[in-house]
């Protein structure tokens, strides 16, 4: 798509939003260009019960705990859905509430433990992932994962970026490996 459809796409967009128009009065192409819902996403961890003891102390909720074997209709992810780096035998999916909408899944196998598919979890790279989590009191989150040796990448700071919309941003954030290496920006916004 050329800039200028692009920039015409979220002019009207914006139009929708601002006067309450349908998507059905808007061209094919705008229409197209929706914004989706990110729903949930999912971590493969090695250890179930740091990785929950992690994410509950940055101040996510435990929603649900599923167990299942590899080919029960109840599992949800087994070797016949994923490729695999071992053949494991049962799963745990624990689904955690991060915010209004979306969610943090944690999914681990057992028997034998996936080796890790990642070379160098030193380091980030090509395939990696940044989580970001946006808390109300983010010294408490930070001193909660201290308590438990979390290896830091940066000690809490303040930035200040420019929003899509260009308005400006404001506020602090650390970055933290979780227990499987997976980086984690964990931030608080400045109250207006």
């Amino acid at each position: 798509m050329s800039l200028k459809k692009a920039l015409l796409a979220a002019s009207l967009l914006t139009v929708t939003a601002v006067y309450g128009l349908t998507t059905a009065t808007l061209p094919v192409h705008a229409q197209a260009l929706r914004p989706a819902t990110l729903q949930r996403t999912t971590l493969v961890v090695g250890d179930i019960e740091k990785s929950l003891d992690f994410y509950q102390r940055i101040g996510l909720v435990k929603l649900s705990d599923t167990a299942g074997a590899d080919g029960d209709k109840s599992s949800v992810y087994g070797s016949a859905d994923l490729p695999l780096t071992a053949d494991s035998k049962s799963s745990r999916l624990i689904i955690l509430k991060a915010g209004d909408t979306a969610s943090v899944a944690l999914l681990w196998y057992d028997r034998p433990q996936l080796p890790s598919a990642r070379g160098n979890l030193v380091g980030i790279g090509s395939g990696d992932v940044i989580v970001n989590i946006e808390v109300p009191d983010l010294q408490a989150a930070y001193g909660r994962l201290g308590q438990i040796g979390t290896r830091f990448q940066r000690q809490p700071s303040r930035f200040n970026q420019v929003a899509p919309d260009g308005t400006q941003l404001a506020g602090q954030h650390v970055l933290a490996y979780d227990p499987d290496g997976h980086m984690i920006e964990i931030s608080q916004m400045d109250k207006k």
